[in-house]
C-alpha cells in the first residue's frame, strides 16, 4: 500500500478522482446510460469505455452489446463491433437492433449479399424505419455499381463514406429502459411499467424490458404477472441471471424464502462475485431472521463498494433488527449521501425509534342473567423486548364475583427462534384463591406452515398448552389451532379445538372459529363464534357465545380495544363488555 506522504502525486490523482463526477457511475445502469449518452454525443471512445465496464457487471446483458457494436462502428473498428453483435444475437436471436449492426458491418465490408439478406428482412418488418431503409438503399446502390467499370469508386460513394457519415441514433428501446429506471427509483411504479411496456412493444424479445416490467409488477404487488414477465425472459434466454434473480426478489414478496435461497445461491455457484446475488443472499439471511450473519454480509459489501446504496440500506435494516438504532441510522444517513432523492431511505430515517415497552390495560364487565348480578376482570400488563427476538412481561389481574375478590400475578416469556417459528410460556398465581386457580403453568408454539403465495397465506399452526390447579380439582387444557390469511394479509381465519380434562378425568370438547379484518390501516374489527368449555371455579361448564371487537390505532404507540360477548350457559346467559388500551413506548 502506498503512503500518502511518500507519494503526493498518487495522492492528488485520488483526491481528484474521489471528487470528479464521472466516478459516480458504477452501477450496471449508471453506466450503461453514460455509454449511450456519450455515444449519442459522439464520444465513442467514452462510451466505448462506459459500456465495456457495464458490461463486466452483467456480460449478458443484450443491451449493452448492441449499444457497445454500434460505438465500435463509429469508430470504425468492425471487428470489434461484430463481436458485440454477435454476442447480442446469441443472447436474443430477434433482436433488431443487432441484425441491423451486422447489416452496417457486412456491407462497409463489400459483402453485399451477406448485407442484404440481414437488412431485406428488417426493412419488411419495420417499412417506417428510415435508417433500415436507407441503408437498404445503399446496399442495392452497391450492387448496381458493382456491375460498372467504376465499382470501387462507386461503392466508395455508395458505402463506407456513408457508413461514416451516419449520425448516432437514440436508440429508443433503450431512451424507454432508462425512463423506466428513472421513475421507478422515484417510486413512480405506473409510470416506469408504462416506460416499460412501451419498449417491450417496440422490442418483444428484449429481456432488460421484460425483467424490469416483472420487478415494477412486483413492487406494486402484482406477483402473478410479475412471475409471467420473468418467464418470459427465461424462456428466451434460460441462464439470464437478472430473470433468475428477479424470480428470487418475487419470492421474497411472497414470503418464501426456501425458494429465494435456492435461486440465490444456484446464481452464486455460477457467479460467486455477482453483486445483486450477494445482496438477495444478506437479504434472505435477514428474513430468516439471523441478523448477524446479514449484518457481516451487509458490511462487507459496503466495504468492497463504499458506493452501493443498497449495501448501505441492508447494513442499516441489520443493524435496526438488532436492536441497534443509531448504528442503523448511521448507515442510512450514509446511504442517503449516496442517493439523496431516495423516499425509501428517508423513510427509514424517519421511523421513530424502536418501541422495547409496551403497556396493557383492560376491563371486562359482565351482566349474568336470573338476577345474578355482574362479575368485573380488569388486568394490567407491562413486557419488554429485551432483543429482537426475546420478550419479557408481567400482568396482575384482578377480578370479582359474587363479592368475592382474587388477584392473580402473571409472569411470561416468547422467544422466536426465527421469523416462522416462536414458543412462549408463562406460570401465574392467585394468593389465597377464591374462583380463580391457585396455580397455572403454560406454554405454547407458532409455526409458520405455508408462506404467502399470490395472496394466499401464510398459514400458521399453533398450540396452546395449559395446567390450572383449583382448590377442588386440578384442569388441564389442549388446544391446536390453525391461521390462515388472505388477501394479502387483509382477512385472517382462524379456528381452534378445544380440549379440556380435569383430575377425575371428566372430558369436555369444542371449537372457536374467527375472522379478522382490516378495515383501514388503523382500523381492525373480528367476530367470531364459540362452543367450548370454560373452566370456573375448577369445573367444566358447557357454554356457546358470540363475540366481535374493534382495535383502532389512535397514533402509532397507541391503541383503542373494544368487545362485546354473549355466552349461554346452562344456569345463566352472560354479556360481557370490554374496554382496553395499548401503548408502546
Amino acid at each position: 500500500m502506498m503512503r500518502l506522504g511518500r507519494c503526493p502525486a498518487a495522492a492528488c490523482a485520488v483526491l481528484f478522482l474521489a471528487s470528479a463526477p464521472a466516478v459516480r457511475a458504477q452501477t450496471m445502469d449508471e453506466l450503461y446510460a453514460a455509454g449511450v449518452k456519450a455515444r449519442q454525443e459522439r464520444r465513442f471512445d467514452d462510451a466505448e469505455q462506459s459500456l465495456k465496464r457495464a458490461l463486466t457487471l452483467k456480460p449478458d446483458n443484450a443491451d449493452a452489446l448492441v449499444q457497445l457494436g454500434f460505438a465500435e462502428l463509429d469508430r470504425g473498428d468492425l471487428a470489434a463491433a461484430r463481436d458485440a453483435f454477435s454476442k447480442a444475437l446469441s443472447l436474443a436471436p430477434n433482436y433488431s437492433d443487432a441484425k441491423f449492426g451486422m447489416a452496417e458491418i457486412e456491407f462497409r465490408s463489400g459483402n453485399l449479399d451477406a448485407a442484404a439478406a440481414l437488412a431485406e428482412p428488417l426493412a419488411r418488418e419495420q417499412p417506417a424505419n428510415s435508417e433500415y431503409a436507407v441503408l437498404l438503399a445503399n446496399i442495392r446502390k452497391a450492387r448496381q455499381a458493382k456491375q460498372t467499370p467504376h465499382a470501387k469508386t462507386a461503392m466508395r460513394k455508395a458505402g463506407k463514406p456513408e457508413g461514416r457519415r451516419r449520425q448516432p441514433h437514440p436508440d429508443p428501446v433503450a431512451v424507454l429502459l432508462d425512463r423506466g429506471r428513472t421513475q421507478r427509483a422515484a417510486g413512480n411504479f405506473a409510470e416506469a411499467e408504462r416506460a416499460y411496456r412501451e419498449a417491450l412493444r417496440l422490442a418483444p424479445r428484449n429481456i432488460d424490458a421484460l425483467v424490469a416490467l416483472g420487478l415494477v409488477a412486483g413492487s406494486q404487488r402484482k406477483f402473478d404477472e410479475a412471475g409471467r414477465f420473468f418467464d418470459a425472459a427465461l424462456a428466451i434466454h434460460p441462464d439470464n441471471t437478472d430473470a433468475r434473480l428477479g424470480q428470487a426478489r418475487l419470492a421474497i414478496w411472497r414470503g418464501d424464502t426456501g425458494r429465494a435461497r435456492g435461486l440465490v445461491n444456484n446464481v452464486l455457484q455460477r457467479a460467486p462475485g455477482n453483486t445483486e446475488a450477494r445482496l438477495l443472499d444478506a437479504r434472505i439471511a435477514l428474513l430468516e431472521g439471523d441478523y448477524p450473519r446479514a449484518e457481516r454480509k451487509f458490511a462487507a459489501m459496503a466495504a468492497s463498494d463504499p458506493k452501493s446504496a443498497e449495501a448501505l440500506i441492508g447494513l442499516g435494516d441489520a443493524r435496526r433488527a438488532r436492536g441497534d438504532d443509531p448504528g442503523a441510522r448511521q448507515a442510512y444517513g450514509r446511504a442517503l449521501a449516496l442517493e439523496p432523492g431516495s423516499a425509501d431511505i428517508q423513510n427509514r430515517l424517519a421511523a421513530p425509534l424502536p418501541r422495547k415497552w409496551r403497556l396493557d390495560i383492560g376491563s371486562e364487565v359482565s351482566d349474568l342473567s336470573a338476577g345474578r348480578g355482574t362479575w368485573t376482570d380488569s388486568s394490567v400488563g407491562l413486557s419488554y423486548k429485551v432483543t429482537p427476538e426475546t420478550t419479557i412481561g408481567a400482568r396482575t389481574r384482578l377480578a370479582t364475583r359474587y363479592g368475592k375478590t382474587d388477584v392473580q400475578i402473571e409472569g411470561r416469556i416468547d422467544q422466536a427462534f426465527s421469523p416462522s417459528f416462536s414458543v412462549y410460556g408463562l406460570a401465574a398465581a392467585t394468593p389465597d384463591a377464591d374462583f380463580l386457580a391457585r396455580f397455572s403453568l403454560g406454554g405454547g408454539a407458532s409455526w409458520r406452515a405455508i408462506p404467502r403465495t399470490n395472496g394466499f397465506g401464510p398459514v400458521f399452526l399453533n398450540l396452546d398448552v395449559r395446567y390450572d390447579q383449583f382448590a377442588t380439582s386440578d384442569v388441564a387444557t389442549f388446544s391446536p389451532w390453525v391461521q390462515g390469511f388472505l388477501f394479502n394479509d387483509r382477512l385472517a381465519l382462524s379456528a381452534r379445538w378445544v380440549h379440556a380434562q380435569d383430575d377425575t378425568h371428566t372430558r369436555a370438547d369444542g371449537y372457536v372459529l374467527r375472522a379478522d379484518v382490516v378495515v383501514t390501516p388503523r382500523l381492525n374489527v373480528f367476530a367470531g363464534y364459540a362452543d367450548a368449555p370454560e373452566i370456573d371455579d375448577g369445573s367444566l361448564i358447557p357454554t356457546r357465545s358470540v363475540f366481535g371487537g374493534a382495535s383502532f390505532d389512535i397514533t402509532g404507540d397507541l391503541t383503542l380495544r373494544g368487545s362485546f360477548a354473549h355466552e349461554e350457559r346452562p344456569a345463566f346467559d352472560r354479556n360481557t363488555f370490554g374496554l382496553g388500551i395499548t401503548a408502546r413506548f
